[in-house]
């Protein structure tokens, strides 16, 4: 008998997907396809790296101290 396994995904969908030109989204809204005609030249940024997304000028969307 052979084990299943499933694959959990180490992102959250509340994490940001972030393009070179700056557009943002969340991870979900990008699975969901609403994000399928931009390229996939982009970051994921966990929500909780608060030094990254100061970095990207987006600390401020997200309430970042």
């Amino acid at each position: 008998m052979s084990k299943i396994t499933t694959q959990t995904s180490p992102y959250h969908p509340d994490d940001i997907v972030v393009w070179p030109d700056g557009v943002w989204a969340t991870l979900g809204e990008m699975r969901n396809s609403e994000f399928s005609y931009r390229s996939d030249d982009f970051e994921i940024v966990r929500l909780d790296d608060a030094a990254r997304l100061k970095e990207l000028g987006l600390a401020d969307e997200f309430d970042v101290p």
